[in-house]
């Protein structure tokens, strides 16, 4: 189970668990979105920092109709407790965990600041 909660702007947060290739671990507090259909997004400093590779270019379409490109990496991270391969999307500033990951997992939200967020697997 992956436990986190919802903050004072009412998003649901959880902590994820990046590595590097190399093995570097970088631990940071991501918004779920489920609005979001890719697995991951981090912010291009991040992606940097820990040396992710460029996989290709993709088209999306925003959730205001409007379309952009982002760039795909491939990452790995640490998801109930198995290290699991992802697609990571390069943003300018955001941290999110899409429905991609969130595939095969049930999402609870308690919907107040403060309230649980508990991510299980689907048997």
């Amino acid at each position: 189970m992956i436990i986190g909660s919802v903050n004072t702007n009412r998003e649901a947060m959880i902590q994820i668990a990046i590595l590097s290739d190399s093995k570097q671990i970088k631990a940071v507090r991501s918004v779920i979105d489920t609005g979001y259909t890719g697995d991951l997004m981090l912010p291009k400093a991040i992606i940097d920092e820990l040396g992710l590779s460029l996989q290709a270019i993709q088209d999306a379409i925003l959730g205001d109709g409007s379309l952009t490109t982002f760039e795909m990496y491939s990452g790995s991270v640490i998801w109930n407790g198995q290290v699991q391969r992802v697609e990571v999307n390069a943003s300018e500033t955001e941290f999110l965990v899409g429905m991609g990951l969130l595939e095969g997992y049930k999402l609870e939200i308690e919907g107040r600041s403060g309230g649980m967020v508990r991510i299980t697997a689907l048997s």
